[in-house]
C-alpha cells in the first residue's frame, strides 16, 4: 500500500531483542563516535542501575547469534524515480526488497549503513551532490528486518542541523536503532547496546571524513562520530562497563573504488581490535573487499576477531563506476557462560538486478548462491545470470577460507 509523503506511520516494534536507551528518546534507540580531528567527550552518564530486561528465556547452555550486516544503502535517483507513485508522490521500495529481506529477516538483528539524509520532502528528494531519500526507505528498511542503522558517513552533515535531527527522528518513527550521530550530548555519550537473546552486542559508529561541516561556533561537536582510536577505545570502554559482552564497530573509511584497504586502514583495524572492539564492519568503498581473519591475546588468552574492510553497496543502481554486487556479512557469537565468542563469519553475495527502458525502470537485490534461483518478478536475462556467476566467483576467491570460519551462508541455517 502506497502512503502519501511524510504521513503518519507507527512505529514498529522489536522481536527478540532490546535496546538499552537514554531516557529521553521515545523509540529503542541511541547514539555513540576518521578524520585527524579529535573531539572532546565528556565523561560517560552512569551505567544503569539495572540490566535491561530480556525477552528470552534463560537457558543452561551456550547461547548462539547471529548478526547480518548490509553495506551502502544509496539513493540514487533511477531507483528514487523508478519507485515513486506520480498519482500519490509517494514511495514504494517494497519489489526492490523482496527478493533479499527473507535473507535479512531471519537472522537475529540486521544492520546496515544509510549514506542519505532523511530530511523531510521540503528539503527535496536528491542523490547529487546532496543525497535526501524519502521517509518511506526508513520504514521499508524495516519490514525487510533491518534492526539499526548507522547513520555517520561523509554526507551526514549535507543538509545541516535539520538534517541530522530530521534523519533521526524519521528514523525513530520507523522504529529503527541508530548510531553514528546525535541529537544531544547525552544521546552521544550513551551506549547503544541492544540484547539479542540474551547476548548484548554494543554498536559504534564513526567516519572518516565529511564533506560539510556545521558553522562554526555552533557548539554541537557531538552531532557526529569521528573515527579516532582514542575515541573508539573510550567509547569500547563506556559500552563494556555497561554490560556490553561484544562490541562492533562500523566505520566509513577507506578508498572509494579499491579493491583492497590501504596500508594505513589495515592498521588502524588492527589497532582498534586490540583495544575493545570484537568486530569491524566497513563501508564507504563501494566494493567488496576481503573479510580479515585477526588474533588479538589478551589475559593469556587468544581472541578470534574479525574485520571485513568493505561490504560493498546494498541498495544502489548500476553504472560505469561502480559494480553491480556487495556482500551480507553473517557474524556468529556465542555465550558460553560468563564468555561471548566470535566464531566466524558466513557471507552472501548480492546481485543488484536492473532492467532500465524508456518508460520503465525497474531494480531488485538478488541473492547470489550456486543452484539458487532468486525469487523475482523481473525475468533473468542471459546477461544476468552471467554476471551473477561471476558475482559468485569472484566473493569466493576473496573471502573464502573454512579453515578461519569464514565461509558461504547456508540458508538452511537461517531456516530457508
Amino acid at each position: 500500500m502506497l502512503l502519501p509523503a511524510e504521513d503518519t506511520q507507527p512505529a514498529l516494534g522489536y522481536a527478540g531483542v532490546t535496546l538499552t536507551v537514554p531516557p529521553t528518546v521515545v523509540v529503542a534507540t541511541t547514539i555513540p563516535g576518521l578524520e585527524t580531528t579529535t573531539t572532546t567527550t565528556e565523561a560517560p552518564p552512569p551505567p544503569p542501575a539495572s540490566e535491561p530486561t530480556s525477552t528470552t528465556t534463560t537457558t543452561t547452555g551456550p547461547i548462539e547469534v547471529t548478526i547480518a550486516a548490509v553495506g551502502d544503502i544509496l539513493s540514487p535517483l533511477p531507483i528514487l524515480e523508478s519507485v515513486r507513485d506520480p498519482q500519490t508522490g509517494s514511495y514504494d521500495f517494497a519489489p526492490v526488497f523482496a527478493p533479499i529481506a527473507p535473507y535479512l529477516s531471519k537472522a537475529d538483528y540486521t544492520v546496515g549503513a544509510l549514506e542519505p539524509r532523511l530530511a523531510g520532502s521540503e528539503a527535496g528528494y536528491s542523490a547529487d551532490p546532496i543525497a535526501n531519500a524519502p521517509r518511506e526507505l526508513a520504514f521499508e528498511l524495516k519490514k525487510t528486518g533491518m534492526d539499526l542503522i548507522a547513520t555517520a558517513n561523509s554526507h551526514s552533515l549535507d543538509l545541516g542541523w535539520d538534517g541530522v535531527v530530521g534523519t533521526l527522528d524519521r528514523l525513530d518513527d520507523a522504529g529503527l536503532a541508530h548510531v553514528g550521530t546525535s541529537r544531544s550530548r547525552e544521546e552521544r555519550n550513551t551506549p547503544v547496546i541492544a540484547d539479542i537473546r540474551g547476548i548484548k552486542v554494543a554498536f559504534l559508529n564513526y567516519t572518516a571524513s565529511v564533506a560539510k561541516k556545521l558553522p562554526a561556533g555552533s557548539q554541537k561537536d557531538f552531532a557526529l562520530n569521528m573515527l579516532d582510536l582514542e575515541t573508539v577505545t573510550q567509547d569500547a570502554m563506556t559500552a563494556r562497563s555497561w554490560g556490553a559482552d561484544a562490541v562492533v564497530a562500523m566505520l566509513n573509511y577507506g578508498t572509494e573504488g579499491q579493491p583492497e584497504p590501504s596500508a594505513d586502514q589495515v592498521a588502524l583495524s588492527e589497532q582498534m581490535l586490540n583495544h575493545g572492539v570484537d568486530v569491524i564492519l566497513g563501508y564507504h568503498a563501494r566494493v567488496a573487499q576481503a573479510i580479515g581473519h585477526i588474533f588479538t591475546y589478551a589475559s593469556w588468552r587468544a581472541n578470534d576477531k574479525y574485520v571485513a574492510y568493505s561490504l560493498g553497496d546494498f541498495l544502489s543502481a548500476q553504472d560505469a563506476e561502480h559494480p553491480d554486487s556487495g556482500l551480507i556479512a553473517y557474524l556468529h557469537l556465542e555465550k558460553r557462560e560468563l564468555r561471548t565468542y566470535v566464531t566466524g563469519v558466513s557471507y552472501l553475495p548480492l546481485y543488484i538486478q536492473a532492467v532500465t527502458g524508456e518508460n520503465t525502470a525497474k531494480y531488485r537485490i538478488l541473492p547470489v548462491l550456486p543452484l539458487l534461483e532468486p525469487n523475482t518478478d523481473v525475468p533473468l536475462t542471459a546477461e544476468d545470470r552471467q554476471k551473477m556467476a561471476q558475482v559468485w566467483e569472484d566473493a569466493r576467491s576473496l573471502q573464502y577460507r573454512p579453515d578461519e570460519n569464514i565461509s558461504p551462508l547456508v540458508p538452511a541455517d537461517l531456516g530457508l
